[in-house]
This record gives C-alpha cells, sequence and structure tokens, in this order.
C-alpha cells in the first residue's frame, strides 16, 4: 500500500474512532489556510493515543507523528506505527542513545522539504495535571533544522488539545489551532542571524521560547484543577449571558476558550476569579440547581427543541435497541475501560485503542454471522446497517440525558436561596466581563 493510500485510510480510521469515543469534537481555527506549506504542529500532550486520534482527524493533512521508539518495540504497533508514517525519537530516559536521532531529524526535514505536516508532542510525556510540563528543544531544533538544509517557507503550528473528561467514553473535546509562528519571517525580524541551524542553542532557545508561549495559550495551562473548574464556572455564566436561550448543555469548547481566555487574566484580578468562580460553583452545589436556573428564575426561557429531540429519539427507538444487542460486548468493554483505576492519561490510551478494536471487530462479526449461509448481499446489507445501528443508540441514549440535563437545569432553586445566588452571580458576570 502506498504512503498515500495508507494515509488516507489512517485517516478515515482516526475519524471514525475520534466520532466512536467523542460525542462532540470542537475545532477552532485562528490562522489562515497554509496549503502546500510545510507545516510543524506542536501540541501538548494531555491525552496518550486520543491526543494522535484527534490531531490526525482534525489536521488539514495527514501528519506524520514524532512519537518515542518503544512503541515500535511491540512487534504489531510497531507495524502500524510504521504504515503510519510516524518517525521514531529515541529518548535517553528510554535507554536510546542521542546520536541515533540524527535519522529522526533527517527523516523531518524530508518530509518538511515535501512539504507535509510534522506532528510533535514538545514536553515528551503524557500530563495528568491540567497544565503543560516544560517544552523541550525538540521542535525549535528540527525547524530551524531544516530551515538550514534548505527548506523554504516552514509554519510552526501550536495546537492546545482540551478534554471535557480525557478518559471517558463519548466525552467532549476541543482542538484549538493557534495563530502559525512563520519561521522565515522570525528569523528575518530576530536581532541576530541564525548560525548552524539545530546547532545555534541561542537560537533554538530563543523559538524554544516562544513556542512555549504560543502553546500555553492555545492549551490548558491552569495550576490545578481547582483553578480549572473555578474559571469555567465563570466562563458558563459569560456564555449563559450571552444566550439565555441556549438550549443547554454549553458547548464544551467554547467554555474551555474562555475559560483558557480568564487564565491570562492578571493578578489581582484572576485570583478575584477563581474566588468567586469556586464560591458560585459551591453554592450551586449546594443549592441541587444550576446556572441556567438561576440566570432565567425571574422570567423563565421556554424552549421547545426538547420536543423535537424527544421525537426522534422515539423514532430511533427500535433501531437503537438493535444497535445495543449487536454492540452490547464492545459497549460493555469499553465502558469498564474507561473506569478503571489507572493514570487517566493512559485510560485515554486504552479507551480510544480498545474502541477502535472491539467495534471493528464486533461490525465484521455482524456482517459474517448475519450473511452466514452465504448470501453476501445480506452479510453486505448488515455491514451498512451496523455504524447506523451504532449511531441510533449514541443518539437515543444521550438525547434522554440532555433531556434529564435540560430538566435539571430548570430546577429553580429555593426561595429563601435564590437571591444569594442571584447576587454571587451578578457579581461573578460583573468581574468576568471587567476581565476580559
Amino acid at each position: 500500500m502506498s504512503d498515500k493510500r495508507s494515509g488516507g485510510v489512517l485517516r478515515r480510521l482516526a475519524r471514525m474512532t475520534a466520532n466512536l469515543v467523542y460525542r462532540d469534537i470542537d475545532v477552532h481555527v485562528a490562522s489562515g489556510p497554509a496549503a502546500g506549506r510545510p507545516i510543524l504542529a506542536v501540541a501538548n500532550h494531555f491525552g496518550g493515543l486520543a491526543d494522535g486520534v484527534l490531531l490526525v482527524d482534525s489536521s488539514p493533512r495527514m501528519p506524520r507523528v514524532v512519537a518515542r521508539d518503544v512503541i515500535w518495540k511491540v512487534s504489531l504497533i510497531g507495524r502500524l506505527a510504521t504504515a503510519a508514517g510516524m518517525i521514531p525519537v529515541h529518548r535517553a530516559a528510554d535507554g536510546g542513545a542521542r546520536a541515533t536521532n540524527d535519522q529522526m531529524f533527517a527523516a523531518a526535514y524530508d518530509s518538511l522539504r515535501e512539504g507535509e505536516v510534522i506532528l510533535i508532542f514538545p514536553e515528551g510525556v503524557t500530563q495528568d495535571v491540567p497544565h503543560m510540563a516544560e517544552v523541550k528543544t525538540g521542535a525549535a531544533r528540527i525547524a530551524l533544522g531544516a530551515r538550514e538544509s534548505g527548506v523554504e517557507g516552514i509554519l510552526i503550528q501550536p495546537v492546545g488539545v482540551h478534554y471535557e473528561d480525557k478518559a471517558g467514553f463519548r466525552s467532549r473535546a476541543l482542538v484549538n489551532l493557534g495563530p502559525m509562528i512563520d519561521l522565515d519571517a522570525w528569523v528575518a525580524e530576530r536581532a541576530q542571524p541564525v548560525v548552524g541551524g539545530a546547532d545555534d542553542r541561542a537560537a533554538v532557545a530563543d523559538l524554544t521560547a516562544l513556542v512555549n508561549t504560543r502553546l500555553r495559550h492555545v492549551a490548558p495551562d491552569y495550576p490545578d484543577w481547582d483553578q480549572a473548574h473555578a474559571l469555567e464556572t465563570v466562563a458558563e455564566v459569560l456564555l449563559t449571558d450571552v444566550d439565555v436561550a441556549a438550549p443547554p448543555p454549553l458547548q464544551y469548547g467554547d467554555v474551555a476558550l474562555v475559560g483558557s481566555r480568564l487564565n491570562r487574566v492578571a493578578e489581582p484580578e484572576r485570583g478575584q476569579l477563581v474566588t468567586l468562580g469556586a464560591a458560585y460553583r459551591q453554592a450551586l452545589r449546594a443549592s441541587h440547581t444550576s446556572d441556567h436556573a438561576v440566570a432565567t428564575a425571574t422570567a423563565p426561557v421556554r424552549s421547545w427543541g426538547w420536543v423535537l429531540d424527544l421525537v426522534l429519539a422515539v423514532l430511533l427507538l427500535p433501531f437503537a435497541l438493535v444497535g445495543l444487542v449487536a454492540a452490547a460486548i464492545p459497549l460493555l468493554l469499553v465502558l469498564v475501560a474507561s473506569r478503571l483505576r489507572i493514570a487517566p492519561a493512559v485510560r485515554a490510551t486504552v479507551v480510544p485503542g480498545l474502541a477502535m478494536l472491539l467495534f471493528l471487530g464486533e461490525w465484521v462479526l455482524f456482517a459474517v454471522q448475519t450473511g452466514q449461509d452465504g448470501d453476501l448481499e445480506v452479510g453486505l446489507a448488515a455491514a451498512v446497517l451496523f455504524p447506523f445501528l451504532v449511531a441510533a443508540l449514541f443518539f437515543v441514549v444521550e438525547r434522554i440525558a440532555i433531556l434529564w440535563q435540560r430538566w435539571r437545569r430548570r430546577r429553580q432553586p429555593d426561595s429563601h436561596e435564590l437571591p444569594a445566588l442571584q447576587a454571587l452571580r451578578a457579581e461573578v458576570a460583573e468581574k468576568g466581563w471587567a476581565a476580559l
């Protein structure tokens, strides 16, 4: 199979896996198109395999991923990595010698020379905290070394990957593509000339610092989970104020973007927002209510969108029940895997990998069993029908969950609690809008 064909197959596989594992995937793009130009994409690494699936799915072109060479030690995974065009990188911590990375740099230079996309995770390791690790110099060395070797027009694309629950099944995610760094323009504007490409330590350090800054602007970079949850609560208040009639839940991508923007507010305003957001979040929980209910308490918003959801759920219910029977085993195993007591970053690798293998296997098995009497047309029809049945199952279950959330969000707080909640909410909104 040619590289082009294998890349196309792998992109379709990534898209299928992404749509299977995640309920919603928002893609926010800050840069214009860069057709044909070589791109070095740098992304935060919070979700193991999940990061790769989402980034391959959302990339305008099939990227060649720079990955630790330890995955090639497993024969099957190594073959798949090679078929995907992945580039192995050796780390001293894994027992690799620094000199062996010459092949990695050469492969990256050749790919950029061909106008391809290279994807690298400059932190080097996955993170289970809501902030990035130290950005290493590998991305800067690849970019500067490729330019020194004659590659022109290199763009560096910072990409932030945000997860509502990175280890969950049917959760939500955001891929945030920030403004690109034009390497040629950066070199031209730099006070000191770049001499030696990847060996110019000062230039590598300066470019690494720029990549670090740009990447932290598009990726989650909270000091702890408490601050992340507090600022996302403030973001929900502001987004609800924009359109209180919007059907719940809010788009996760919007909440993540506004929360990250609030996180970049200077002190002491940011500290005040964190304190208010945490207090309001705790007050909502104690009152068993929601921000939407508090926001609309004095003038309830009537929306009939739930009627369409209910009608569609009822119409698709028979297909969903068949889908439940057809996909019961892979669904159960994936749900169990998503709740294993292991590190979330590990689960974020296990869940999409297991989902891809199990649902693909069940798809083939369903088609073979349905057409087991040798009726090829019946088997092909079953193969076409299986994805629809699974999609119907997810649609019905998630619409029921949304209807339940909608009802809970409209539950009004007790009359004696409402004034305090409204006053606190008003303060959150005032400080939040002032900060933005």
